[in-house]
């Protein structure tokens, strides 16, 4: 049996011991990612959220949160559920659909906003035979599984997609977009839930490795990193600590965006 996370499988790591259990891989890889998730300050992966934020009486209503948002699947206002027409969102925020004349939208208080939806990277759907051109924020929907997504970006052989509907894509079903109209087939239903940047893969994989030998990489902290019995100064602030995989996870450590109404 294998044992699969968000980014990476047991086959990947090449160096457990012959031993190993599928609890310990289990263990090794899920250290791993949530060390990665915690460093980085994203999820590679949708992955769903619910929080309470202060409102602030105005339209727009910046949620703070360091993934990007994906989806919004519902707001409740003081205990009452706004009608999704009222509302929609961006990367950051939410805020009043454009075509309302509503003022004051998130009504001023303590927590009393709730907000759903998933935030991270959006899952990719692997397309082919496409015909016309898919709208970003458009919903698509499989002609045989029925399931829904919504468009997040799209490329020349994939979309990006968020909040997809509890039954999957199926393999080789044409799939319709909703205002577009256009049409494709779907080449790969699963996503890219287990297809994360090469480079984060490749980092959970070396600290796993690591993990499981810690002989095998660099080891640095900040002023001094030692390897192969040279040691060297350095000014780089240590991520995971690994000089190989730090290189890989530079380029993607979020910051928060701090937003501002003028």
């Amino acid at each position: 049996m294998s044992y699969s996370g968000h980014y990476i499988t047991d086959t990947e790591v090449s160096n457990f011991a012959s031993g190993a259990t599928d609890a310990q891989k289990q263990a090794v890889i899920d250290f791993v990612e949530e060390r990665i998730q915690k460093l980085t300050k994203d999820f590679f992966y949708p992955k769903v959220f619910g929080i309470n934020v202060d409102g602030n009486g105005e339209n727009l209503l910046n949620l703070n949160l360091i993934p990007n948002i994906l989806s919004v699947s519902s707001i409740e206002v003081s205990g009452s559920e706004l009608s999704s027409s009222y509302y929609t969102h961006d990367k950051h925020s939410v805020f009043l659909d454009y075509n309302r004349t509503s003022g004051g939208l998130f009504t001023t208080g303590y927590r009393n906003i709730h907000v759903a939806g998933t935030y991270g990277w959006a899952e990719r759907l692997d397309i082919d035979s496409v015909s016309g051109i898919f709208q970003v924020g458009e919903i698509i929907t499989g002609a045989d599984s029925e399931a829904t997504a919504v468009v997040n970006a799209v490329e020349d052989d994939y979309l990006k997609i968020s909040g997809r509907s509890s039954t999957d894509f199926d393999s080789d079903e044409e799939i319709e977009g909703g205002t577009s109209e256009a049409t494709a087939d779907v080449d790969n239903a699963n996503g890219s839930v287990y297809d994360p940047p090469n480079a984060i893969k490749e980092a959970c994989i070396i600290y796993a490795r690591y993990r499981n030998d810690d002989t095998l990489y660099t080891v640095y902290s900040e002023g001094s990193e030692s390897g192969g019995g040279i040691s060297v100064t350095t000014k780089q602030k240590p991520l995971t600590g690994l000089r190989e995989a730090d290189l890989f996870l530079r380029d993607y450590v979020r910051k928060k965006i701090r937003m501002m109404i003028v």
